[in-house]
């Protein structure tokens, strides 16, 4: 009988002390944020450890905190370890999508220009005028062939006589264009200059992709400033205009800088495709106040198509 009583005392001594360690563990990983979950996955980061032991000791050296900091440590829920985690990039930058669109762009100049009536709108397109011609262009536009062919505004070459193209890069070479094409509807023309070597045309992209807020560039001549490139988003994608009398259907509005010179320059999307033409800006003075408008490239294609064979 002694002997079951001292079994007894000291299986329920020791079933006491297992239980009260068992507590004090459970309550220091309650206050270290250490939950079921992270308790199961403790074997398989002691087999990672016991695999590679010398990645996880250089792991944990280099996010211990500095000495002297009084940052706390962010106490992390265990190793993530799946084939579908992985780095990503992507080269659809600015500067890339700029790049690949710049040797495409052309100022277009001339040596005069019929001066038009004024009218008053606050709608209107960037018309060139002689201060313009001052400044050494009155417009931009886009190589869409590599034989010379060239797609602007209709309105910047429809007054001007002696018209004259001047290549990316190229301070020296200008080359005589003639119109070959226009679309007055659409406000939109082909110019052709005689080379030959080939030139970089632009890569036509598709204009029925883009939706509103999506990220898009511009590059034109504003001022005479050859290939200045900015940036904004699309306001609308869908905007109705009526300018000097003509109605313009489902143009881009957009929030990119454009000013006088700009107009027959393309709107570009970060992958570098040309989905619109700059045309128009809404403004009081004259200048850019905020909200600009792109033909868009999809209404130009079937020009281009009669056009180029």
């Amino acid at each position: 009988m002694r002997a079951l009583k001292e079994f007894v005392t000291n299986y329920l001594t020791g079933l006491l002390a297992f239980l009260l360690v068992l507590n004090i563990i459970i309550v220091l990983f309650g206050v270290m944020g250490i939950g079921l979950q992270e308790l199961l996955q403790v074997p398989t980061y002691l087999m990672n450890v016991l695999q590679d032991p010398e990645h996880y000791l250089n792991h944990t050296s280099s996010n211990s905190a500095p000495t002297g900091s009084n940052r706390p440590m962010r106490n992390v829920a265990g190793l993530v370890s799946s084939p579908n985690i992985q780095l990503v990039c992507s080269d659809d930058s600015f500067a890339s999508a700029a790049s690949k669109v710049r040797p495409a762009v052309v100022n277009i100049s001339c040596e005069s220009i019929e001066r038009s009536s004024q009218l008053s709108s606050s709608l209107e397109f960037d018309d060139p005028s002689q201060d313009l011609l001052n400044f050494g262009g009155i417009g931009s536009g886009i190589i869409v062939d590599p034989r010379g062919y060239i797609l602007t505004c209709y309105h910047i070459v429809s007054k001007a006589s002696n018209i004259y193209v001047t290549p990316f890069g190229s301070d020296i070479k200008r080359y005589k264009a003639r119109i070959i094409a226009s679309d007055a509807s659409l406000n939109l023309a082909m110019l052709k200059i005689n080379i030959s070597d080939t030139m970089t045309a632009a890569t036509i992209g598709d204009s029925a992709q883009m939706e509103v807020a999506d990220m898009v560039l511009a590059i034109g001549s504003p001022f005479g400033l050859e290939q200045t490139v900015t940036h904004g988003i699309i306001s609308d994608n869908k905007r109705d205009l009526q300018i000097n009398g003509n109605i313009y259907r489902e143009m881009m509005q957009t929030d990119v800088p454009i000013n006088r010179g700009s107009s027959g320059g393309p709107l570009i999307n970060i992958s570098g495709e040309v989905i619109g033409i700059n045309m128009a800006i809404y403004s009081t003075t004259g200048v850019y106040n905020g909200v600009s408008f792109a033909m868009p490239i999809n209404q130009a294609k079937l020009l281009i198509a009669k056009t180029i064979q």
